[in-house]
């Protein structure tokens, strides 16, 4: 089972507009971030992490001349790597910085599933109250209050 997390839009929209455009990110390895970065990157619109990426690659065109063609490989495979493991932290940066909330988080087999557990799950939520015409994007209740229990907290 995967973990799947869901984004709605913060946009003056109706709740039906947010939920019909609803994002479903799915966290683990994406293999085609691990092959191919430059063309995930452009797929998912990560212009920042593609200009990195692009800065990388020539920092590591001209370090050719004082590094073996080895370790030249083995730093683009970690870096393929490290983007293959965090391509659902990106995704999840890039529509918080547009202005998207989150509006849940579950485990699923596949998206089908994700998304059928999702709508359920809102189902049953609204059964028991009704949902906010527009979601709040600050509260005054915070969400980890300090107690002696919380590790490393010091009163």
């Amino acid at each position: 089972m995967h973990s799947y997390t869901v984004h709605l839009s913060d946009r003056e929209a109706s709740r039906e507009e947010q939920l019909s455009k609803a994002v479903f990110v799915r966290d683990g390895f994406h293999l085609v971030a691990f092959i191919i970065p430059p063309l995930w990157l452009l797929w998912h619109r990560q212009w920042l992490g593609l200009l990195m990426y692009a800065a990388v690659l020539v920092i590591f065109d001209f370090g050719t001349d004082f590094v073996s063609g080895w370790a030249l490989g083995i730093a683009n495979f970690l870096i393929g790597l490290g983007i293959a493991l965090e391509a659902s932290t990106l995704r999840r940066w890039r529509l918080q910085a547009r202005g998207w909330q989150l509006a849940d988080a579950f485990a699923a087999h596949d998206l089908e599933d994700a998304e059928q557990r999702f709508f359920e799950r809102l189902k049953d939520s609204r059964k028991a109250a009704p949902l906010e015409t527009k979601p709040t994007r600050f509260s005054s209740t915070p969400i980890i209050t300090p107690s002696s229990t919380v590790i490393g907290y010091q009163s």
